[in-house]
């Protein structure tokens, strides 16, 4: 005999139908989500139901609650937070090789499908990236970069694996870009910045070959200051 499956309770129902929005994009990554009365509103849930829902996708990595601003949206699906979760566990090795992989396809494709105006988007963060004097504008910029590298893939799966894995953020831990002495540790970003710039032109040049190769090197370049960082 089938078993009866439990009917959902309100707040689970509105969790459910906020769940689906996010995995359709209705509200994008970094986007801050209707107020709770607009919520209410468009719903047709009591403000206790609503409260309940958006709590449990904040506990579960989707959204983020920030106090006198609104909530915001940290990922589409579960998928990121779980990766997130996974990788704390894993390897640092593995999960650097696992960014390069998605980073250089992303590079791929967004060679063949940037626009114009994304790639003007692109070089834009570029600047900011190379206009950085602290260690921490320096570390927002570049991961709004890499980021933005990847959402011009056009594949949004893509775009929430490399979130989910940490993208280039977790590399700024494991090399302590945070350090607040920028002036000691940019001195040897040159190189980097060159490759961030050889990212940026064969993406503009529409060429999938050098900007897969450009994100390689850069990645590599990386890799190799996170292991002189670490050396004791």
């Amino acid at each position: 005999m089938p078993r009866v499956t439990p009917k959902l309770n309100l707040s689970d129902q509105v969790a459910d139908q906020l769940r689906r929005r996010l995995a359709a994009g209705e509200f994008p990554v970094g986007a801050r989500i209707p107020t709770e009365t607009e919520l209410m509103a468009e719903m047709g849930v009591s403000r206790n139901s609503l409260r309940e829902a958006v709590r449990s996708l904040v506990h579960a990595g989707l959204l983020r609650a920030q106090a006198g601003s609104g909530t915001y949206v940290i990922a589409t699906s579960d998928l990121a937070p779980t990766l997130a979760r996974r990788v704390s566990f894993d390897r640092p090795n593995d999960t650097a090789e696992v960014r390069l992989l998605l980073e250089r396809e992303a590079a791929r494709l967004a060679a063949s499908r940037a626009t114009a105006d994304e790639v003007e988007k692109l070089r834009a963060l570029l600047v900011r990236r190379d206009a950085a004097t602290q260690a921490q504008q320096h570390a927002t910029a570049d991961a709004a970069f890499h980021h933005q590298l990847v959402a011009l893939a056009g594949n949004e799966l893509l775009a929430e694996l490399y979130r989910g894995i940490g993208g280039v953020e977790e590399a700024h831990r494991r090399a302590g870009t945070f350090d607040p002495d920028f002036d000691r540790f940019h001195p040897n970003l040159q190189e980097i910045d060159a490759a961030h710039g050889a990212i940026v032109e064969a993406v503009a040049a529409g060429d999938p070959d050098a900007a897969a190769a450009a994100v390689e090197h850069n990645v590599r370049l990386v890799e190799a200051q996170v292991d002189n960082r670490l050396k004791p």
